[in-house]
């Protein structure tokens, strides 16, 4: 009885790591596992920029300054941001500024000199008053520019902290201070831009000190000061897409040399080399989107990753294709048949450089 010839079953090229369908669906994953990534921290809210302290006024404190110390209540409404430029920390801010207090304990002309802490006034109208018994409720007409201590670290993922610090230089504590509350600082509806929408309001009053010599404590100014905060969370992944969608895709487009044969040694190195020179490139045009700051941020930490990774591929790339270019015909037959080294170490490489990406691409996002 003739014996029938077994035939090895055949290899499934999905579940076999060395094929070009396995390697491109763990690169379609790892696109995924990034998406969940980006989402993660683009959801996140974390504001971190630095708040002013005040010292508060108290009635431990008012005795202190003295029994004539006034009382002015100060408030604030937004009408409109002629400009809101938060990558370059430019804001014009149109806005209703009011006052109320006792007609007979201040004059009108002191509440008049109030200006903006790192900032300017643009325009001022002159005092709207209406006096209601012995209280005048004053209000003004301000358009001014104000720059805050925002803090980029995590461009383009922070949350901000929009401060106003609106203050009177000309009188002291003992003279005058400022109480606010919530329901005095409103923000006209629908008039952020779309990448940001308000995620809340704060207030706060009293004064800060400045020691002109810490050896003389007589040597200080204290100037009475009302506090806005504007809290404010990213709403559009417009930026996002522009930041991170080319240089994530020019790694991608490096990481598809894995997947074609040892043998295309021009194709290898042309798609590992065009990674490392889109990134570049790009670097050019991401200069014009970051902010200006004096440390990485969070893009800057991304990109610098993405150019090291393509450079790396390139340089696995081009080794790989040299030790299979200067091989001898000797070497050729022996290898007949058998799995060749080259090919296990672009496997190898391939999925240590896969874990490298997405571990530090996920660790970089969402520190």
């Amino acid at each position: 009885m003739p014996i029938k010839k077994m035939t090895p079953p055949k290899k499934n090229v999905f579940l076999d790591i060395d094929t070009a369908y396995s390697k491109g669906l763990i690169i379609v994953c790892m696109a995924a596992a990034l998406l969940i990534i980006f989402g993660l921290a683009f959801n996140r809210v974390k504001i971190e920029d630095p708040r002013p302290e005040l010292t508060h006024i108290t009635s431990i404190t008012i005795r202190e300054l003295g029994a004539f110390t006034v009382k002015v209540e100060a408030g604030m409404f937004i009408k409109n941001f002629p400009s809101f430029d938060v990558a370059k920390n430019k804001f014009i801010i149109d806005s209703v500024v009011w006052f109320e207090y006792n007609a007979d304990e201040v004059m009108p002309e002191t509440i008049d000199h109030f200006t903006i802490d790192r900032g300017s006034i643009l325009s001022k109208s002159p005092a709207d008053i209406r006096i209601t018994g012995n209280r005048i409720f004053a209000k003004y007409n301000v358009i001014f520019s104000v720059s805050c201590d925002l803090y980029y670290r995590r461009f383009p993922f922070n949350d901000h902290r929009l401060v106003i610090l609106l203050a009177n230089n000309n009188v002291t504590p003992e003279e005058m201070y400022y109480t606010t509350d919530k329901t005095a600082f409103q923000i006209a509806p629908n008039i952020f831009p779309t990448d940001w929408t308000l995620f809340g309001l704060d207030v706060d009053a009293g004064y800060q000190e400045l020691k002109l010599d810490p050896q003389d404590a007589s040597k200080k100014i204290q100037n009475p000061k009302a506090l806005f905060i504007i809290n404010i969370v990213k709403a559009s992944t417009r930026k996002l897409l522009l930041i991170f969608l080319p240089i994530f895709s020019a790694v991608f487009f490096s990481l598809f040399s894995f997947t074609l044969n040892i043998a295309n040694v021009v194709g290898k190195t042309s798609l590992a080399l065009s990674a490392v020179t889109a990134l570049l490139g790009y670097r050019f045009v991401l200069e014009q989107m970051i902010p200006n700051v004096g440390y990485f941020t969070t893009t800057d930490e991304v990109y610098l990753f993405l150019l090291i990774m393509a450079f790396i591929i390139f340089i696995f790339q081009l080794f790989i294709t040299r030790k299979f270019m200067v091989r001898s015909e000797e070497e050729k037959k022996a290898l007949k048949g058998k799995l060749d080294p080259l090919e296990i170490t672009n496997r190898n490489g391939f999925l240590l450089l896969s874990l490298l990406f997405i571990t530090t691409c996920a660790y970089l996002l969402l520190k």
